[in-house]
């Protein structure tokens, strides 16, 4: 799958750097969490698990890879409780210091198990998870690791994969630049957020890349803010 032209490539955003203040990398993911809350980011994802929670086994088990701050496990875990369904998360990041801080806001949500662990080898047995999620990290990947990505996805759950991201575009990108800087005083935001949107995907290059890894029948959904989800369900 080749992504059409006018997708960044060859940037790290700044978030990612190993090398980033701890005040000012907590002070970020605070911020990002609720920029997420606010405009959507979690919520999109939530939007499309919820329907399935009632009709999985209990306790229902999910991977969300590439977890950040842990904000979209925390609310599952709270949507779980309001509906009294025992659940396990596994929440995988690879950068130390963010692990380190989503410990810190996940310490009274025992149902949430944060992990260290390779996104492209996940460390689980094939359908060994109920759901698998991934949100905002598909565009941080290049080359063919998207893809691979999307495979091991598919590999480790037995009834369906979730996946934010965002769509690029010239509008998305100055309306982005424009709000993020209004509702946040965060360098990094300024700074991360639109690259991002600038790493972003086109809907069609998303069903193509799903396509590669091997899903086979993957959907495509718009949300506002720019948002898209793709997904697949296996039963």
């Amino acid at each position: 799958m080749v992504i059409r032209p006018g997708r960044l490539t060859g940037v790290t955003e700044r978030m990612d750097r190993p090398d980033v203040p701890p005040a000012e990398l907590a002070r970020t993911l605070a911020d990002l969490a609720r920029i997420n809350r606010t405009f959507g980011g979690t919520r999109v994802v939530l939007e499309h698990l919820e329907p399935l929670l009632d009709r999985l086994p209990s306790p229902i088990r999910i991977l969300d890879v590439g977890t950040g701050y842990a904000d979209l496990p925390r609310a599952i875990v709270e949507r779980a409780r309001q509906r009294g369904l025992p659940i396990q998360i596994d929440a995988l990041d690879r950068h130390d210091g963010i692990r380190a801080w989503a410990a810190r806001a996940c310490a009274e949500y025992p149902e949430i198990r944060l992990q260290d662990g390779d996104a492209l080898a996940l460390p689980y047995p094939d359908r060994s998870v109920d759901v698998a999620l991934a949100s905002q990290i598909l565009h941080h990947m290049e080359g063919e690791e998207p893809v691979r990505l999307l495979r091991e996805l598919r590999r480790v759950a037995r009834h369906a994969v979730v996946v934010g991201d965002l769509h690029r575009g010239a509008w998305p990108f100055a309306v982005t630049w424009t709000v993020l800087h209004l509702v946040s005083r965060s360098p990094l935001i300024w700074h991360d957020g639109p690259l991002s949107i600038r790493r972003g995907f086109v809907p069609a290059e998303l069903l193509g890349l799903a396509r590669s890894a091997g899903w086979a029948a993957p959907k495509i959904f718009r949300h506002p803010f720019f948002r898209l989800v793709l997904m697949e369900q296996m039963g």
